[in-house]
């Protein structure tokens, strides 16, 4: 008997990245009539021209957090690939 784990596992995944969509993208809305809304009465904060090019934007950070995060993964998954031949290799 084949286990219907994958299937299971790749639904519930999909629902779940389903429904984080739908509150990100409602977050995103509220995010937008937010700054709408008080647009003109907010202050604005900037970082003296001297510092700025010292700090990295906001992308920036993001960009180089993911990049990081996809190589850790793929290095996570080479590692457990690895792990499970030596024991499979061992068992027999």
């Amino acid at each position: 008997m084949i286990s219907n784990y994958m299937k299971l596992a790749t639904e519930t995944g999909d629902q779940y990245l389903a429904s984080l969509a739908e509150t990100q993208e409602a977050f995103l809305k509220a995010s937008a009539a937010y700054t709408a809304r008080f647009a003109g009465s907010m202050p604005a904060f900037e970082t003296p021209a001297a510092f700025a090019a010292q700090f990295p934007s906001a992308q920036e950070v993001s960009e180089a957090s993911f990049a990081f995060a996809q190589k850790l993964l793929k290095q996570q998954k080479s590692f457990t690939e690895k792990l499970f031949s030596a024991g499979t290799t061992a068992s027999k």
